[in-house]
């Protein structure tokens, strides 16, 4: 197995100096930007301390933040690489504030390996996790579902990314062409009780690419697949690299997994049952019970806690996590 990277994404949106900057820059109509998508949980370490101790074998970690590396972070680790914006976005699109800009363009990053993991920073390693949970003989472990866009939920932005990278893809892949092309990675056992889903979805007689499901874990990617798609797209990919926010038409960094899977450059892996994506709504003792369970290698906990709870329930997370990993890990002072 060649090396393989992890990139973690991070902004404290409790900073001032941030704060001021972005506060110089209004948000062009349709755009997402909420103070909840910037706020911090302060929980960073046990990301870092769930790396070090269930993928020791990852070779760096690349922190991108906007001059925001946290005061405990080491950086004389030997892992570690802290990578400011400016290191690889083009100057003409900074500053932004805009996630997908941060995310499509890793390809950049100095020193990155063509095989990496995404980690935004509330994704969590709760788990011993091996390459193979994320790379088979260099192609990506993932799973194949088609999966209809759902809309109507609480994000009036979200759907629409979805659809513009769908909308792009059905461009250079048909339905009848990748469903003869992957059928094997389609109809395989390996999904477990989605096979019978997969098989279903398989016979329905749509022409059209109508969405692959991309579960919000840990995510493998190939630079290449960045790369290629930057080649063929380049100018609608600078297009979104102009909004300072995300923005309804932006296109998101799901487009390059999904390139590589219907290229059939992906090996065909359940990862529904490795990771578990939690929403905080509130006060919630489950939420609290799964983290302490240790049943499952990766969790993401998504924030949509109401701010008057937000306090209450960070503490909570934060003593669950850090019963979970009292041990500072090498990438902490």
């Amino acid at each position: 197995m060649e090396n393989i990277d992890i990139v973690i994404t991070y902004v404290d949106g409790n900073e001032k100096r941030w704060r001021q900057k972005r506060d110089k820059y209004e948000c062009g109509r349709g755009g997402d930007a909420g103070t909840a998508r910037y706020r911090d949980w302060e929980n960073l370490q046990y990301i870092f301390r769930g790396i070090e101790k269930y993928a020791s074998w990852v070779h760096k970690v690349f922190l991108v933040t906007d001059h925001q590396a946290p005061a405990w972070i080491n950086e004389e680790c030997e892992k570690l690489v802290l990578v400011n914006h400016e290191d690889y976005i083009p100057a003409e699109f900074l500053p932004t504030f805009n996630t997908n800009v941060i995310e499509n363009n890793f390809h950049r990053i100095e020193g990155l390996s063509e095989r990496f993991i995404v980690l935004n920073d509330d994704f969590f390693l709760m788990n011993e996790l091996k390459p193979e949970d994320f790379f088979y003989q260099g192609r990506p472990q993932t799973i194949f579902v088609e999966y209809p866009v759902g809309c109507g939920g609480n994000s009036e932005v979200f759907p629409h990314l979805l659809i513009n990278n769908y909308n792009l893809l059905g461009k250079y892949f048909k339905r009848r062409d990748y469903k003869k092309k992957l059928r094997g990675k389609i109809l395989t056992p390996r999904y477990g009780m989605m096979f019978f889903y997969n098989l279903i979805m398989y016979l329905m007689p749509f022409p059209n690419l109508f969405g692959i499901l991309t579960p919000h874990f840990a995510c493998p990617y190939t630079k290449s697949s960045f790369q290629e798609m930057w080649t063929r797209e380049g100018e609608k990919l600078t297009e979104t690299n102009r909004h300072k926010f995300r923005q309804m038409d932006d296109l998101t960094i799901y487009l390059f997994h999904l390139f590589d899977v219907l290229s059939g450059n992906f090996h065909p892996h359940n990862t529904l049952k490795d990771g578990k994506f939690l929403v905080i709504r509130g006060d919630d003792p489950e939420i609290y019970n799964i983290l302490k369970s240790g049943k499952y290698k990766l969790l993401c906990l998504n924030d949509e806690c109401p701010s008057e709870l937000f306090g209450q329930v960070k503490d909570k997370v934060n003593r669950c996590l850090s019963e979970k990993f009292p041990d500072k890990s090498m990438f902490e002072k």
